[in-house]
C-alpha cells in the first residue's frame, strides 16, 4: 500500500502527514504477555505505520474534552496483518497503550478493514474503547479514496471530525451492502439496524435447520420470514429516501 498516495487522495494536509514505521520495541514494554502474543502472531513484522496526526496545531480544528472523552489529537495508523478477522482484537491492544483516539486501517495482501472506536477516559490518562466500529472488507480502498475527503469532514472540533470520518465510511458500507444512499448517523445507525436484522435471520435459519420437531422448525422459519419482511420494508423505505 502506498501511504503517500492514499493521504493525497484523501486530501490530508501535508502538515498532518507523518508516514513512518512505528518500531515494535517502542511499545513492547507497555504490553502484557497476552498482548505481545497477539501482536507477534497477527501483525506482520515492521507492519505498523503512523500515517498522520490530526490536531489543532496542524489543522486549526479545535480540540474537545468532556468528563468522559478527550480529543486533543487523532492518530491515523495502518497495520499490516495476516488475519483481518483479528483487527478489533489488535485495535484494542493499541488503544490500551495510546493516549489518543485512533483510526486504524488494517490490510492484508488483498483486502482492507477500517476500525474506529468511541471511548472513555481512564484515570491514568489513557483511553478505553467503548463502541467499536468496523468498516468491512466490502468497502474497497478505491471507494474510500474516491468518496472520502479531509475537507468535507465536520471540522467543528476534533470529536465531530472523528465521528464524521466514521459516519462517511459506514455510509460507504451501507451503499455497498444494501444499495442505500442516505447518510449514516452514529445516533441513529441504519447500517447497524440492518446488520442486526441479518444476524437474527441467520440465527433463526440455523436453529430451524437443527430443529427436529416440525412445529418448532416452522415457528423458527416464520420468525426468520418476519424479520426478512421488516428488513425488506426498511431497505425499500430508505432506498426511496436516498433518491
Amino acid at each position: 500500500m502506498n501511504e503517500g498516495q492514499l493521504l493525497k487522495a484523501l486530501s490530508f494536509p501535508k502538515a498532518t502527514q507523518i508516514i513512518r514505521t512505528l518500531p515494535y520495541n517502542q511499545m513492547e514494554n507497555k504490553l502484557t504477555a497476552a498482548q505481545k502474543k497477539v501482536i507477534s502472531k497477527y501483525v506482520v513484522s515492521r507492519g505498523i505505520r503512523i500515517l498522520a496526526a490530526i490536531q489543532t496545531s496542524n489543522t486549526n480544528i479545535e480540540g474537545f474534552e468532556s468528563e468522559t472523552e478527550r480529543f486533543d489529537s487523532i492518530i491515523f495508523l495502518s497495520v499490516h496483518v495476516n488475519d483481518l478477522g483479528k483487527s478489533t482484537q489488535i485495535y484494542k491492544v493499541f488503544m490500551s497503550i495510546m493516549p489518543n483516539p485512533l483510526v486504524i486501517l488494517f490490510f492484508d495482501k488483498t483486502l482492507t478493514k477500517w476500525v474506529f472506536a468511541t471511548h472513555q477516559k481512564k484515570k491514568d490518562g489513557f483511553l478505553e474503547s467503548n463502541v467499536l466500529y468496523e468498516v468491512q472488507e466490502i468497502v474497497t480502498l478505491q471507494q474510500v479514496e474516491e468518496c472520502l475527503n479531509f475537507e468535507n469532514l465536520n471540522k467543528t472540533n476534533l470529536k465531530t471530525f472523528y465521528e464524521s470520518w466514521i459516519e462517511r465510511l459506514l455510509q460507504l458500507e451501507l451503499q455497498s451492502r444494501y444499495s442505500i444512499y442516505t447518510p449514516v448517523s452514529l445516533q441513529n445507525n441504519l447500517l447497524e439496524k440492518l446488520v442486526i436484522m441479518d444476524a437474527k435471520i441467520n440465527d433463526y435459519v440455523k436453529q430451524a435447520k437443527k430443529e427436529t420437531q416440525l412445529n418448532k422448525r416452522i415457528e423458527l422459519q416464520q420468525a426468520a420470514n418476519k424479520v426478512k419482511l421488516a428488513k425488506h420494508a426498511l431497505i425499500e423505505k430508505e432506498q426511496g429516501n436516498g433518491k
